[in-house]
Order: structure tokens, then C-alpha cells, then sequence
């Protein structure tokens, strides 16, 4: 009902399944946040904590095991293969299955000599090798869904998948008492699993079963120099879990997952705008109209700055919501750790204009040596400082990062394209919240009071940013 009222004031298709996706997503990310809760306080901190490197190395792994051939490759062999795009799926199906076989033989090979570093027995290392061999037929189909503006059926299966998985988890935990890690991945996953292997068969019957390897060598081709880059965000994003499980123990990592997951809690806003933000770039890109892009990117990083802001000043009362108060301690690593994810959002307004201008090395090239500071700062401060120190590790990477993709911008562009004075001031605001906030916490007045004064600027900017937002929406 909506989409055809949507639809009678002339918006076009794209803008509608744009709305809708961003609603799928919302709530699909907001059952984390409801979920978290119940987590913590019906699993032990150790159990939390291995609950946190298995998801850690599987969203590591799963770079390297499923390729990321759902990624732009796949877009472009829509576009390309446009007549055939049911056997080009199924082709980039059975690719990423060999590459995930070939990647599990030589990880269950080598498994005696790395397990101490994976901290993941074999069930869970199976489990998450069944995941890879079947997941990428859910992520294709969701693809092909995005690319031709499809968002019903994929917003109630997205939806209720996530909910009937989050039940499930929960219920193993509740009826399977000792065996919480088990419960709470076995019994979460199976719901996933159960919905990827029929989009797998459904995939298959709609190809016929016809494979075309001709689309592999381009496939390939095309990924093989980006796996780098996408392997390096991940290790930046996860790779603390893993090193703090590993120095310190998994109580602490449960700790660090759990403000983690609170300060990704802002993510939602930004990946939901930069969906519709690369279209946009790279319209303007192409019509050298850099003076409206940076206006429009000024208003989105404001609104974006705030809403950090927002959450960093409100971490106390987001802390007590989510955990127990077993896990009270955690609250003072949340501020760097929203800088971080401030600043990781920002690098992306710096990438798209390098990625429109088919220069992503340079991309890579910030993500790998922000990913190798970001570890070795880890390995070297965890042992003195505790699992505090991983917070600001991850504080100084991203901003690494954001720094060398302006550079990037700069090299490719020749010019600064945004108002980098704006931009910068913005940076160096969060970057005192983040730093200076946790002093804040033994003062609720003070708190509340700027809490107040930052809704007051949402809503005095709020006509603005919602302009900005619908132009954004529209221009696709």
C-alpha cells in the first residue's frame, strides 16, 4: 500500500526499493540490538567471548572462502550478461564452491598446527565451512534482487530469517544448558543455513543446472586484486576480538565485542545513506559538478557526527540496556571505538570518488597498512594496557586510513573535490568527544545537558539533512 502511494506521486521504482531496502535493513540490524541483551545475560562472559572469534573468523575467512563474488563482479555480470544472468549465477555459484573446497582442504589440513590460533574446534570450524559452501547462493540472489529493484519478497524473507534464527538461538540456549556456544551458533545458523541451501537449488533449477566456466577467468580477474582490500577492512573491523581472546581471555574479548557492537550501533544511519550516496558521487563525477557533491556530503557528515555524538554520550544508558553489570567496565572503550567507526564512514567519501575513477590500488593500498598498524599496535599495547588499548588502537587506524584515502583523492582527482576545512573540523570534534567523554560519565548533568544540545542542532538541521537525504534518494 504504501509503494503504490509512493508510486501515484510519480517517485520512480528505484527510489521505492531504495526506501524499502533501507527499512530491511534497519530492522534487521536493530535485532542485534535486541538480541544482545538476551545474549549476555543467558551466556557466560567466556561463552559470549567464543561467540565473538567464531563470528570474527568467519567474516575473515569468508573473504577468502566465498571470494566476495557477490560484490561489484557480480553487478557487472548483470550488466554484461544480461540475457544470461540465471547461468551466470550459477556459474559464480560453483566458482565460489571451489574456492571454498580448495580453502577448507588446506585449512583442515593444516588445522593441528593453527588451532591454537583459531581457538575454534572442528564442529564450529565445519559449521562455518557448510556456511561458506552455501551462503553465497542467498547473497547472489540478493544481488540480483538489488540490481532489479525487487524488495518484497527479499525484505520478508530477510526479515523473518533474522527473527526465526535470533528464536531459534535462543531456544537451544535455554533447552541445551552447558553447551552455549554450541546452542547459540548451531541453533542460530541452521535457520540461515535452511534458507541458503533452497536459494542454492533455486538457483540451480533456474540455470538448469548449466554451468558456463567462461565467466570464471573475468570473475577472477576482476576480484583477485581487490581480495586484499576487502580481507584488510575486515581484519580491522574483527581482528581485536581474535588478538584480545588470544592475550587476554575470552571474557575480555566478550567485553570489547559487546562495545563493539554498541558503537556500530551509528553504522546503520551511514550505510543506509551511502547505498544511495555512490550513485550520486558518481553522477557528479562524470558531470564535474563537485560543488553540489560537497554540499551535500557537508550535510551528511554533520548529521553523521551528530548521531556519533549522540551515542557516545549516551553509552551508559545503552551499556546497562544491553548487558549485565558484570560487563560495567567496557563503557570507557565505546567512545574511541564510535571515533573509530566515525572515521572508518568518512574514508568511504574519499574511496567512491577513487573507486569511480577505477583507481581501487590505491584504496587497497590504505586498508593494508592501516589492517598491519592496527595489529601490530594491538600486540604491542593489549599486553601493557589490557583490552582498553584496543579501542584506541582501532581509533588511530581509521583515521590512518581516512588520511591516506584523502591522499589517495587527491592523487587520482588532483584536487580536494569536499570543504576539507569543514570536514576536518567535524573530525577533530568527534575526536574530543571520543577522547574526552568518558570523564562525562561521572557528571549525568553534563551528560543530559549536551545529550539535549545535540537533538536541539538534529532538529534545527533536520529540514536540511531530510533534503538532502530525499535529493540523494531521488537521483537514482
Amino acid at each position: 500500500m504504501k509503494g503504490l502511494c509512493m508510486l501515484r506521486f510519480g517517485l520512480p521504482k528505484a527510489v521505492i526499493a531504495s526506501f524499502a531496502f533501507l527499512i530491511m535493513r534497519v530492522i534487521e540490524k536493530s535485532l542485534i540490538f535486541i538480541t544482545s541483551p538476551i545474549y549476555t545475560r543467558m551466556l557466560s562472559q567466556d561463552e559470549y567471548g567464543q561467540v565473538s572469534v567464531f563470528l570474527s573468523w568467519q567474516s575473515m575467512l569468508g573473504i577468502v572462502a566465498m571470494f566476495c563474488l557477490s560484490y561489484g563482479v557480480f553487478n557487472n555480470g548483470m550488466i554484461d550478461y544480461e540475457q544470461d544472468r540465471d547461468v551466470y549465477s550459477f556459474s559464480m555459484l560453483i566458482l565460489s564452491n571451489v574456492i571454498t573446497l580448495v580453502c577448507g582442504i588446506i585449512l583442515f589440513l593444516t588445522y593441528p598446527y593453527i588451532q591454537p590460533v583459531l581457538g575454534i574446534d572442528i564442529p564450529l570450524l565445519s559449521l562455518m565451512f557448510f556456511i561458506f559452501l552455501t551462503q553465497p547462493a542467498f547473497n547472489f540472489w540478493m544481488s540480483r534482487q538489488r540490481f532489479e529493484y525487487k524488495y518484497k519478497a527479499m525484505s520478508v524473507i530477510v526479515i523473518m530469517s533474522a527473527i526465526l534464527s535470533s528464536v531459534s538461538a535462543i531456544a537451544l540456549i535455554q533447552y541445551w544448558p552447558g553447551h552455549g556456544v554450541y546452542a547459540r551458533l548451531f541453533g542460530g545458523f541452521s535457520i540461515f543455513i535452511i534458507v541458503y541451501c533452497f536459494f542454492y537449488v533455486y538457483i540451480a533449477f533456474k540455470a538448469k543446472w548449466h554451468l558456463n566456466i567462461n565467466y570464471w577467468k573475468g570473475a577472477l580477474l576482476f576480484n583477485l586484486p581487490l581480495i586484499p582490500h576487502y580481507l584488510s577492512g575486515h581484519i580491522l573491523n574483527n581482528s581485536n576480538r581474535i588478538i584480545i581472546a588470544s592475550l587476554v581471555g575470552n571474557a575480555a574479548a566478550a567485553k570489547y565485542s559487546l562495545a563493539y557492537t554498541i558503537g556500530l550501533a551509528v553504522t546503520i544511519v551511514w550505510s543506509s545513506i551511502n547505498s544511495s550516496l555512490i550513485p550520486y558521487t558518481y553522477e557528479k563525477c562524470r558531470n564535474r559538478d563537485f560543488v553540489s557533491l560537497a554540499s551535500t556530503t557537508n550535510a551528511i557528515v554533520l548529521l553523521y557526527s551528530i548521531a556519533c555524538g549522540i551515542l557516545i554520550l549516551f553509552a551508559p544508558e545503552m551499556l546497562m540496556i544491553m548487558a549485565p553489570s558484570s560487563y560495567a567496565e567496557c563503557v570507557y572503550i565505546i567512545p574511541p571505538i564510535v571515533g573509530g567507526v566515525f572515521f572508518m564512514s568518512m574514508y568511504f567519501i574519499f574511496a567512491n570518488v577513487i573507486y569511480y575513477y577505477k583507481r581501487p590500488k590505491y584504496v587497497m593500498y590504505a586498508s593494508v597498512t592501516s589492517a598491519v598498524l592496527n595489529i601490530w599496535l594491538n600486540y604491542i599495547l593489549i599486553p601493557q594496557y589490557g583490552y582498553f588499548a584496543a579501542g584506541y588502537t582501532t581509533l588511530a587506524c581509521f583515521i590512518l586510513q581516512s588520511v591516506l584515502d584523502y591522499y589517495a583523492m587527491r592523487k587520482v582527482t588532483g584536487i580536494s573535490i569536499y570543504n576539507m576545512r569543514f570536514l576536518l573540523m567535524l573530525g577533530i570534534c568527534v575526536l574530543c568527544v571520543s577522547l574526552l567523554s568518558s570523564f562525562l560519565y561521572y557528571n549525568d548533568f553534563m551528560r543530559y545537558a549536551l545529550i539535549a544540545a545535540l537533538c536541539i542542532a538534529l532538529c534545527i538541521f533536520r529540514k536540511k539533512v531530510m533534503s538532502v537525504i530525499l535529493k540523494l534518494r531521488v537521483s537514482r
